[in-house]
């Protein structure tokens, strides 16, 4: 059975300090606004945030996970955000 190619890039993850250094403040408010017009004009599939919580217990948690994405159509790439910020007995 063949299956067909995606045109799609490998993915690729990022770091906190990756973004900070290499996206300027500048750079983000025109992406944000460009964002924001795609999804005016209805080119934007954004599906609902996704939340994982975990309680606690001898191997993990207490905590949760909050996934988020989004494609605006026409484009070469996608976007995942996985956000993991409240495991508080972790430090």
């Amino acid at each position: 059975r063949a299956f067909a190619s995606s045109a799609f890039p490998p993915p690729k993850l990022f770091d906190y300090e990756t973004v900070t250094k290499n996206l300027t403040v500048g750079d983000a408010i025109e992406s944000v606004e460009q964002a924001f017009k795609a999804l005016a004009l209805g080119k934007v599939d954004v599906p609902l945030p996704m939340h994982i919580g975990i309680e606690e217990s001898s191997v993990a948690g207490p905590g949760d996970c909050h996934i988020k994405g989004g494609y605006v159509s026409a484009t070469p790439t996608f976007t995942v955000k996985l956000a993991c910020v409240s495991f508080y007995n972790n430090l």
